[in-house]
């Protein structure tokens, strides 16, 4: 049975968005003021930067990219029983402090023998917040 394996995995500290308690308008079907959030999970993470200054284009123009991604074990996501998802919060990538959120979840390392998807890949990207309430 194939098995796939981190390359020099870290410790990855993330808070999880919790969509169900947050306090929507209505009217404007958007969050108010602050996205809800669970309290801190730690998992093994591959960390991958990206070079800031790479461009894709697209038919709108030039998008800066993701900062880099995690790459994470279906088993270590489901042993937490972490679903991620846009807008997670990542505080810790190894010793580093950080400030990133996830702007996209891809499932790749798809297997015959394991069922499907084994590996989760979570690109990510800081923000500048215009207001820390």
């Amino acid at each position: 049975m194939t098995r796939p394996r981190l390359i020099h995995p870290v410790v990855v500290v993330i808070e999880p968005s919790v969509v169900a308690e947050t306090f929507y308008d209505e009217d404007a079907r958007e969050p108010v003021q602050k996205l809800t959030r669970s309290a801190t999970v730690e998992i093994p993470g591959q960390v991958s930067w990206r070079d800031s200054q790479n461009l894709e284009d697209t038919a709108g123009g030039a998008v800066l990219s993701a900062d880099g991604y995690v790459l994470f074990l279906k088993e270590d996501l489901d042993g937490l029983s972490l679903d991620l998802k846009v807008n997670d919060r990542i505080k810790k990538l190894g010793w580093n402090s950080v400030d990133m959120y996830v702007v996209r979840v891809q499932w790749i390392g798809h297997y015959p023998d394991m069922g499907g998807a084994t590996m989760l890949r979570a690109w990510f990207r800081d923000r500048s917040m215009v207001r820390e309430v």
